[in-house]
């Protein structure tokens, strides 16, 4: 049995950008992006999808930008990507903000972004962070599990309303943050939260779930030490 991947590079959104009281402001550079781009075509090396940006949404973490900006350095990313595959088909995907949602932030941003965006990525870690020493009791939980549906209600309307023909995937998921928590997030107990957002995001029209992440941390699919398959592994 052998796996192919698809390979998705994320490309860094803050590049040019100033730090203005928490936000980061001003057009993307995206000369370093559309090299490396350049490059990857000349390789003749198969790019699935071109996403921008990392927990930049909203409030952000550490920093935001905001959803008109967004949607403009989305647009130039659109561009320098199809320029440069301008003869090949299919041509990779455009994705973006992969970030954590927030509904007024995304509808702004999934509008002016209409004509440039394929797929509208988002973040999921609702279990809190990996040493709440509750985590179990939340797993095992279905009122508190079921509370993260809004969000994936929330978006499926924005994307509705918004008439983009973009689809919604999960860009990044742990259940538990900062890396889950040992015999957690790396035991049996944690397919309960798992399987439960599988559900919860095909429910909902979700077409792609990426799991944090396939080796790193307790959340990892394969242990770290010697890489046998997690629980989840087989869930996946």
């Amino acid at each position: 049995m052998y796996f192919r991947a698809k390979i998705i590079f994320g490309l860094n959104a803050l590049t040019g950008k100033t730090i203005e009281y928490g936000s980061a402001v001003g057009p993307w550079n995206y000369t370093n992006a559309e090299s490396f781009i350049r490059y990857t075509v000349s390789k003749n090396y198969t790019i699935f999808g071109w996403e921008l940006g990392n927990e930049l949404s909203g409030k952000g973490i550490g920093t935001s930008i905001s959803a008109r900006q967004y949607a403009y350095d989305v647009a130039a990313m659109k561009d320098i990507v199809y320029k440069a595959y301008e003869k090949i088909d299919p041509k990779p995907l455009i994705i973006a903000p992969g970030g954590f949602f927030d509904a007024n932030w995304f509808k702004e941003f999934v509008t002016k972004s209409n004509t440039s965006l394929e797929v509208v990525s988002h973040h999921i870690y609702n279990l809190g962070p990996g040493v709440d020493e509750h985590l179990v009791d939340k797993i095992l939980n279905p009122l508190y599990l079921d509370g993260e549906a809004h969000t994936f209600a929330n978006l499926k309307n924005v994307l509705a309303s918004s008439g983009t023909s973009a689809t919604s995937w999960v860009g990044e998921s742990g259940g538990a943050y900062n890396s889950g928590r040992h015999l957690v997030s790396d035991s049996f107990v944690y397919s309960f939260w798992y399987l439960d957002q599988l559900g919860m995001s095909a429910t909902f029209d979700t077409k792609t779930y990426c799991r944090q992440s396939l080796i790193g941390g307790n959340y990892g699919l394969l242990n770290t030490t010697n890489f046998t398959p997690n629980p989840d592994y087989y869930r996946y």
